[in-house]
């Protein structure tokens, strides 16, 4: 009887799938924030890490100094890296800084899927309460905003509010001016507010096959199919019974439930258990094959 069989490695297949889950948080959940921030003044260490980290190229200097997205030994004189417009966090000092924890995000927020809606503030009829969407490319603008810097879409680097950083899960609001005749960008973010994305996750999935030869695995050490002799009264082990009267015919065949997958050389602990759905019965005529996949 065989008790470890070797697996067909050219047979294993390693692949990656991306999976997204559609996130709905708001200021009560847990470990979502908000803080204000206002150069040189209000959490000015705040403003002065963003800018650091995503904002400067470096120099000590807050003014009209090359901007990029994150530090990087190539400075561009392009003052925007790729499509994320940047400039706007130094024309206005007042910032409003969302956090969100990569628990909800995982690897990183989808592009093109964020969306904060402030429930407290509203226009002048009270039914309206401002959108704040990205561009998917790591740009924030409003979808109703009352007033717009061009007649261009709202989606446009002239409607820009601020700026997303997707793997990172922050959120800065750097626009200060109006949203509609009562409320301006810096207002939103203070009290009440939702948020919606889709979380990013890379799942990697191994797949193992595990073959049954015909003439491998025909046996079976299951208690449960065996009677103790009638000359001994020891407990039920191998040595002091025998296989019952139905399991000995030629039919018989065993039902395998588990299948223990083995580190090479260590075969007292697997490192992986697949349990079978339903058991199935082992052929002694074909080859019988199992897929065992895991998801990482």
């Amino acid at each position: 009887m065989y008790v470890f069989g070797e697996i067909d490695k050219s047979s294993t297949i390693i692949e990656s799938n991306i999976v997204n889950y559609t996130q709905n948080l708001t200021t009560a959940s847990n470990g979502i924030q908000s803080v204000k921030v206002l150069s040189g003044s209000t959490n000015n260490n705040y403003w002065s890490s963003l800018n650091t980290l995503f904002y400067s190229s470096g120099s000590p200097v807050y003014g009209n100094e090359l901007k990029f997205t994150a530090p990087t030994a190539n400075f561009s004189l392009n003052p925007t890296r790729g499509t994320q417009y940047l400039t706007k966090y130094h024309g206005y000092t007042t910032s409003s800084v969302v956090t969100i924890p990569s628990q909800y995000y995982g690897e990183k927020i989808k592009e093109g899927s964020f969306q904060f809606t402030d429930l407290t503030k509203s226009d002048k009829t009270g039914t309206i309460n401002p959108i704040i969407k990205d561009d998917g490319k790591g740009n924030l603008y409003s979808t109703n905003a009352y007033h717009s810097q061009s007649n261009t879409a709202a989606s446009s680097s002239d409607n820009y509010v601020g700026n997303i950083f997707y793997d990172k899960g922050l959120v800065v609001i750097t626009e200060t001016g109006s949203w509609s005749g009562s409320v301006d960008y810096s207002d939103l973010a203070e009290a009440n507010y939702k948020l919606k994305f889709d979380s990013s996750n890379t799942i990697t999935t191994h797949e193992y096959s595990v073959t049954l030869l015909p003439n491998e695995y025909n046996l079976t050490t299951n208690y449960s199919i065996r009677n103790v002799l009638t000359t001994n009264s020891e407990p039920l082990t191998l040595s002091t019974s025998t296989l019952a009267r139905e399991f000995t015919g030629s039919a018989f065949q065993p039902y395998i439930t588990t299948i223990n997958l083995y580190q090479q050389g260590d075969y007292d602990t697997p490192v992986i258990q697949a349990t079978l759905p339903r058991p199935i019965r082992k052929s002694d005529k074909i080859n019988t094959r199992f897929k065992i996949k895991l998801d990482i």
